[in-house]
C-alpha cells in the first residue's frame, strides 16, 4: 500500500502494477500532456476548470484519444488516472452523472459495509473503458466499508471531503481532504468516517473495467 497525503499531493504520483494516479496542478492555460500510445485515462477536475469542466466533472480518454484540455484563468486541480488499455475508436467524453447506487449488485451480494453509497463514473459500461474504473462513494456519519480485498485489481481512493480511517491488517491509518491511498491486488483494506463525519471519496480500480472483474471478497 502507498499512501500520497494532501500536503504533497500537488506534485505525487503512485505507481502500481497497472498504471498509476496522481494529483496534478496545471496552471492556467497549460495543457494536460498526453497519455503513452495504448494508454485509456479518467480525469476528475479537483478544483478551477479543465476546457470548461468544472469541479467534479470527469472525463473519460481512450487510447489514441484527443487530449487537447487545457486549464481554465484560474488553473486547475486534477485527479488524473492512466492505466493500459484496448484501442477503441471513441472520443474523449464528458461523462453524466451516474445513478445514485446503495451498492452495486457485487457489493449487495459480498456485504460487508453501512451507510455508504456508490456512483459509477467510469468503467465498461460507462464510458467504454477496457482496464480502469472511477467511482464516487459517501460515507454518511458512522459509516464505514469493513476489511475486503480486490484478487485481480488495484484500488485508488481519494478523501475529497471528511475524514476518518483507512484499515488494514495492520492497523487504521488516518486520512483527510487530498489523501490518495494506492492499495495492491489481494490486500486487504476498508475505511471508516469519523464520528459525526460524512465522508466523499473517488476510487477506483486497475487493471479491471468493473468491480466484476476486479473481485471483491470480504474479509470473514
Amino acid at each position: 500500500m502507498n499512501v500520497l497525503t494532501g500536503t504533497d499531493a500537488g506534485t505525487g504520483r503512485l505507481t502500481g502494477r497497472h498504471g498509476h494516479v496522481e494529483v496534478r496542478r496545471l496552471d492556467p492555460g497549460e495543457a494536460l500532456p498526453e497519455g503513452a500510445a495504448g494508454t485509456e485515462s479518467a480525469v476528475v477536475v479537483l478544483s478551477g476548470t479543465l476546457s470548461g469542466l468544472d469541479r467534479g466533472a470527469t472525463l473519460f480518454l481512450p487510447p489514441g484519444g484527443p487530449a487537447d484540455l487545457t486549464a481554465g484563468p484560474e488553473g486547475a486541480a486534477l485527479l488524473l488516472v492512466r492505466a493500459g488499455g484496448a484501442e477503441r475508436p471513441t472520443v474523449a467524453t464528458p461523462l453524466p452523472d451516474g445513478t445514485d447506487h446503495v451498492s452495486s449488485a457485487v457489493l449487495a451480494a459480498g456485504g460487508g459495509f453501512s451507510d455508504m453509497r456508490v456512483r459509477w463514473l467510469v468503467c465498461g459500461s460507462a464510458g467504454g473503458s477496457t482496464r480502469l474504473v472511477v467511482a464516487t462513494s459517501t460515507f454518511a456519519p458512522d459509516g464505514h466499508h469493513e476489511l475486503h480485498r480486490h484478487p485481480s485489481a488495484e484500488e485508488f481512493f481519494m478523501v475529497l471531503d471528511g475524514s476518518g480511517e483507512h484499515l488494514t491488517e495492520t492497523g487504521a491509518i488516518r486520512l483527510g481532504p487530498g489523501d490518495v491511498v494506492l492499495v495492491g491486488a489481494g490486500e486487504w483494506h476498508g475505511y471508516r468516517t469519523d464520528p459525526g463525519v460524512t465522508t466523499t471519496t473517488v476510487y477506483g480500480y486497475l487493471g479491471a473495467a468493473s468491480l466484476d472483474e476486479a473481485g471483491y471478497e470480504v474479509r470473514a
